[in-house]
């Protein structure tokens, strides 16, 4: 059912996912209601789709499906509204002068006649304007949320949204709803073609197939891959999208050749990038390159005499791989060592400090993922 009112207090909210309790106001009656309202504030007029439920210690309450917030209509509410902080530089005297002078006529001056509101005392023309775009931005967000919300996508991405695409964002995603693929990061490619498909977009579209094969390519590098194995990205596909083989081929094809994917073949198996990913790595491996091919700027002369020093103050023995692994960071500016957890890696890298630095080189750690690795007992 449909409820429409304003909120008049808010009992409580989750800062992290804005699960509210509240007292919401009708014509009819008071009654609280319970959900998600993210960027709701005291004195918002919205509709809200739910249900009435019952409590067991609270009694009857309002759960919220799904809401739209709704431009104040009152001269009341309307003070209200810009009162509670919804546009910077406006608090609760000045948003009672604006109403006080402008009535119910308020939100048309905001959104059709900005420079009217520097008839108010204290506000310049620069800052009229800066109002009014506020106001509009504002409201062309939540007309976002409103939409995103039916489609079970969070309001948390309607800004990102409102940024990238502008005052027309809800036509074009209507037109294309996989673009938010590329904008909402964190929602679910489901969520997305749910809704594509629930306006009438086909299942062997175009624009469904290709936002799916770079979605199955997103997932992988969420997983630490940089390409996957073009075999195994069309059978997750046709597994996603219900889609034939010959299809994702096509779209592969008509990716491949707009720059949006690579396909790099090696020996009999291709593989399958995301064009910026094939290109950050064909960056790191030019830089790696280069690197190794200049002069050894760090070279210590007689590297076995230098770490059985360091051996014998830190009361450390290294093992032979340890050893070797060592020289070969002093003879090469590139140098890579795995291992797992507790197979000797930062007995390496301290033993490499303890030598440059008592040859007086300064050292630079850096750990670019914000990661290590633990030992399991």
């Amino acid at each position: 059912m449909e409820i429409i009112g304003e909120i008049q207090s808010i009992i409580y909210q989750n800062e992290v996912n804005s699960y509210t309790i509240a007292e919401f106001e009708t014509e009819e009656e008071r009654t609280t209601v319970v959900g998600y309202l993210p960027f709701i504030h005291e004195g918002d007029s919205l509709k809200l789709i739910g249900k009435f439920v019952e409590h067991k210690d609270y009694g009857i309450q309002f759960k919220i499906d799904t809401f739209e917030k709704l431009m104040p209509k009152t001269a009341k509410a309307i003070e209200k509204y810009l009162a509670n902080g919804n546009i910077k530089g406006i608090g609760e005297a000045l948003a009672k002068r604006i109403v006080g002078k402008f009535g119910e006529e308020t939100i048309y001056i905001f959104k059709h006649e900005p420079n009217r509101l520097a008839e108010i005392k204290g506000i310049s023309e620069s800052k009229a304007k800066e109002m009014s775009e506020e106001f509009i931005e504002n409201w062309e967000v939540w007309q976002i949320v409103g939409f995103l919300e039916r489609f079970g996508i969070g309001a948390e991405n309607a800004k990102k949204v409102y940024n990238l695409l502008g005052v027309n964002a809800i036509e074009q995603i209507e037109k294309d709803p996989y673009i938010l693929i590329d904008i909402a990061r964190g929602v679910d490619f489901k969520q997305i073609d749910k809704m594509a498909l629930d306006l009438g977009i086909a299942y062997d579209n175009e624009k469904r197939v290709k936002s799916g094969i770079k979605y199955g390519l997103i997932k992988g590098t969420n997983n630490g891959h940089s390409c996957i194995l073009k075999e195994n990205l069309i059978e997750f596909v046709i597994s996603l999208l219900d889609v034939t083989t010959e299809n994702i081929e096509d779209n592969l094809i008509s990716l491949s050749t707009n720059n949006e994917i690579v396909i790099e073949r090696r020996e009999n198996e291709e593989y399958v990038y995301l064009y910026s990913y094939y290109s950050t790595e064909e960056e790191i491996a030019f830089r790696i390159k280069r690197l190794q091919n200049a002069k050894n700027m760090k070279k210590i002369a007689g590297i076995e005499k230098e770490l059985k020093k360091v051996e014998k103050l830190s009361k450390i023995e290294l093992s032979e791989k340890q050893k070797e692994a060592v020289k070969l960071i002093n003879e090469n500016n590139v140098v890579i060592i795995t291992g797992g957890p507790g197979t000797g890696k930062t007995t390496i890298i301290k033993t490499i400090i303890d030598i440059y630095e008592a040859k007086g080189k300064k050292i630079v750690l850096a750990a670019p993922t914000r990661k290590s690795s633990k030992k399991n007992d």
